[in-house]
């Protein structure tokens, strides 16, 4: 039956309205009459989620994360609000000599959008991002999620460092060329790549968007129950089949990345040695999962601001993107120390 609790994990399963007698019948009939590559192609997949998420991994699993979230929830207060982050940005800056910001893309500095391709930046972004790197004694870093070859086409010709994919590739203020940090290599690339052409192919409004480390799929423009219960059933199917390669899923705003263990935003902080971390105001501004990395990364005396909704280790919140392009534009304002 579509409507037991169930179905959602069990797609390959003919599923049913148990109220439609004539659809029951058809059904019937579709199964007895199946051919056997195609039972045996249903049945494999359906037999090794059910071995293998039994109640005792959902017991395990859930005590895991019980544990995992509780410690932390205790210990972490909840973020200050936009006019508190005002006024502790305002007071760093009148002291201090330089600006660190490491500002996140999509959902901080452009709202989403259908499909990646229309959130190009709007020339008041761009304006605002050049008067920002225009500041004296500022260094402007944007990281995203996105390909670098996308990064460099919308934003290439600012003068503002440039990290694509998590972080993964790094580009200099001065417009260097692109660096990997770690080796490219993706065994396991192909493999997830089949699983996610069957599952768009299944998820009307869905695509797949390759990078050259990550793969990423998206479900914005899908119906919004039938996509959450795909992206479940994704992050399911990927588990299992690379559960011995060098990943991780990650679950972002609708969106299910696959990306190479250890690449993560928090890399791209660049050193400060001491006497100049004292004399820096290092501000970090993301609205994400993928954003919590360069949050937990920043030193002490860092300024975290978390733009919208969602658990976060930052010590601020702000609404939406234009909070966060106001809080920029106020840097541009602020008045720098002689």
């Amino acid at each position: 039956s579509e409507f037991a609790g169930a179905s959602w994990e069990l797609p390959e399963a003919i599923q049913v309205n148990p109220y439609d007698v004539e659809a029951i019948g058809e059904s019937y009939y579709r199964a007895l009459s199946m051919d056997e590559e195609e039972r045996r192609t249903r049945l494999a997949p359906l037999r090794n989620r059910v071995a293998t998420y039994d109640v005792h991994h959902w017991a395990s699993t859930f005590l895991h994360q019980l544990e995992s979230v509780t410690l932390p929830a205790q210990e972490t207060r909840a973020p200050a609000g936009a006019a508190a982050a005002r006024r502790e940005l305002s007071a760093r800056l009148r002291e201090s000599e330089d600006l660190l910001a490491l500002l996140d893309y999509d959902g901080t500095l452009v709202p989403y959008t259908a499909t990646p391709e229309l959130a190009r930046p709007d020339p008041t972004l761009l304006e605002l991002l050049g008067a920002l790197a225009a500041r004296p004694r500022t260094e402007i870093h944007v990281v995203s999620g996105r390909a670098r070859e996308t990064l460099e086409h919308w934003l290439g010709d600012l003068p503002i460092a440039l990290h694509a994919e998590h972080g993964f590739w790094s580009r200099g203020v001065n417009g260097a060329d692109w660096t990997p940090a770690a080796d490219v290599t993706g065994a396991w690339r192909e493999a997830a790549l089949g699983i996610l052409r069957d599952i768009t192919a299944r998820t009307p409004g869905s695509l797949i968007e390759v990078k050259s480390v990550a793969l990423a799929w998206h479900y914005r423009m899908a119906d919004r129950e039938a996509g959450e219960r795909r992206a479940n059933e994704l992050r399911l199917h990927l588990s299992q089949l690379l559960s011995n390669q060098p990943v991780e899923i990650l679950a972002g705003h609708k969106v299910v990345e696959i990306r190479p263990y250890g690449i993560h935003k928090g890399r791209i902080l660049p050193p400060l040695p001491p006497e100049q971390l004292a004399s820096t105001t290092v501000l970090a501004m993301g609205d994400d999962r993928t954003d919590e990395d360069l949050f937990a990364a920043l030193p002490p005396n860092g300024i975290s601001i978390k733009v919208g909704p969602g658990p976060t280790l930052a010590r601020f919140r702000i609404d939406g993107v234009p909070a966060a392009r106001a809080v920029l534009q106020s840097l541009i304002e602020a008045e720098v120390p002689r």
